[in-house]
């Protein structure tokens, strides 16, 4: 082989590799601008939600020491007494579903064949 081929071999793959870097290059490039573009869109999106949260008032909770105790009392009271309500809710729900599952019309057509 003559020492000009290797050259040639070199200067072939040194092309290759810049070809390589410039096309791998325009790609990055590329989706860099779409990046660009879809974050554009997003701080659009974010200043619409920024507004509609500055738009909203923030409900303080109820202070119990300013309240007094009758207040905070009757409060609790009602909370429980609500909680029990739902609590006997999910029960009856529990109950009508486990008599649906264990009533006989259930099991009809059914047969024990072992």
């Amino acid at each position: 082989m003559y020492w000009w081929s290797w050259i040639l071999i070199w200067l072939a793959l040194v092309i290759l590799l810049i070809g390589t870097l410039v096309f791998f290059g325009w790609r990055l490039f590329k989706k860099g601008i779409a990046v660009v573009e879809e974050l554009e869109r997003l701080t659009d999106k974010v200043e619409l939600l920024q507004q509609n949260v500055d738009e909203l008032s923030v409900e303080t909770p109820p202070n119990a020491i300013l309240d007094g105790y009758s207040v905070v009392a009757n409060r609790r009271d009602r909370e429980k007494d609500r909680r029990a309500t739902m609590r006997q809710l999910r029960r009856d729900a529990r109950m009508k579903r486990g008599r649906l599952i264990t009533a006989p019309q259930a099991w009809e057509g059914w047969t024990d064949v072992r």
